[in-house]
């Protein structure tokens, strides 16, 4: 737990709890990343106070801010949840907050778990963290007198009325990258689940290679297993810190999305971050993503098969022009 606050202000500074269900203090997830860089502009501001950690390292701090300080040392609460079910005595927290007639605001991450057809899970210990998301979802919906999303979609398919739709951001210090030097290098900032993704991935560039024999593929993430991958994929792995040094090269980043119900729904954070590199992107259409990016020449959206993702793809390698306006309007 720690206080930040910037210059002082004419008129009284809101005071905020921000109370963030995840350790931010190594940026290797998106989620860490949104914490903290939202930390960052509430400062400017509000004087904030914030309590963030995972689920074992939240109750200390959150006891020891009630003793000290409480409820009556801030104006409202701000939550950033986690994809998982909250602890009872984040619930808690909540409810004494409404109960001292603080605004509470709770900022929904996700609803995976009712999409279990597409993401199946096997352990029992997975359909008990599914139970108790379950059951507590109706309660957080409940406490929040202000309900953040996404997308108005995920509010949709959660129940979550006259939702505020608090779209995934980026750090607009973030170095323009432009187009990477000759040569065909595609990256993709990628995960090993869902599997689909990475093979609509890897199928589309072995057409990709039939057009451009000397064309690599980038992947940004950690991988179990790669031993029977093409040897034209290369793997690294690193923290948002060295994430535009990894980029810089490629020709053209790619988001590979199998298109569900469940993508339809959800704006893929990376896309963000990779508008403002102001790279070349070239994502598979699905409906958030198509209705978060306004301008149509800001990314190049295509179908989510091989073929035509690969055409896509070879698109941006073999136009310049094309790759220049996709860059120029990224930013």
């Amino acid at each position: 737990m720690h206080r930040r606050s910037a210059k002082d202000e004419t008129r009284p500074r809101p005071r905020l709890l921000y109370y963030a269900m995840y350790d931010p203090t190594a940026q290797d997830s998106a989620p860490k990343v949104r914490i903290r860089l939202l930390a960052e502009a509430l400062a400017e501001r509000a004087d904030l106070t914030v309590i963030w950690g995972s689920r074992g390292q939240r109750l200390g701090p959150s006891l020891r801010w009630l003793r000290r300080q409480g409820m009556g040392s801030v104006d409202a609460v701000y939550v950033e949840s986690s994809t998982s079910t909250p602890m009872p005595y984040d619930l808690a927290l909540f409810a004494w907050a409404r109960l001292r007639g603080r605004p509470l605001g709770i900022y929904f991450r996700d609803a995976y778990q009712l999409f279990r057809d597409l993401y199946p899970v096997t352990a029992r210990r997975q359909h008990l963290a599914d139970l108790a998301w379950r059951l507590t979802l109706p309660i957080s919906r409940h406490l929040a007198t202000v309900r953040f999303v996404p997308s108005a979609g995920l509010a949709r398919v959660m129940g979550l009325a006259e939702a505020l739709v608090l779209p995934p951001g980026t750090d607009p210090s973030l170095p323009n990258l432009g187009l990477g030097p000759d040569g065909p290098l595609v990256a993709a900032i990628a995960a090993p689940t869902p599997s689909a993704d990475i093979r609509l991935l890897l199928q589309a560039m072995a057409i990709v290679r039939e057009r451009h024999p000397d064309a690599r593929l980038r992947l940004i993430g950690r991988f179990a297993d790669t031993s029977k991958w093409p040897g034209w994929v290369e793997i690294m792995t690193s923290d948002r810190t060295g994430l535009a040094e990894l980029l810089r090269p490629a020709s053209a980043c790619v988001i590979p999305r199998r298109r569900t119900p469940y993508t339809d729904l959800a704006v893929p954070i990376k896309l963000t971050d990779l508008l403002a590199f102001g790279k070349p992107i070239v994502a598979t259409a699905t409906d958030a993503s198509r209705a978060f990016v306004e301008d149509p020449d800001a990314v190049l959206f295509v179908l989510d098969t091989p073929e035509d993702l690969a055409a896509g793809i070879v698109r941006v390698l073999d136009e310049p022009a094309l790759a220049q306006t996709l860059a120029d309007r990224a930013r």
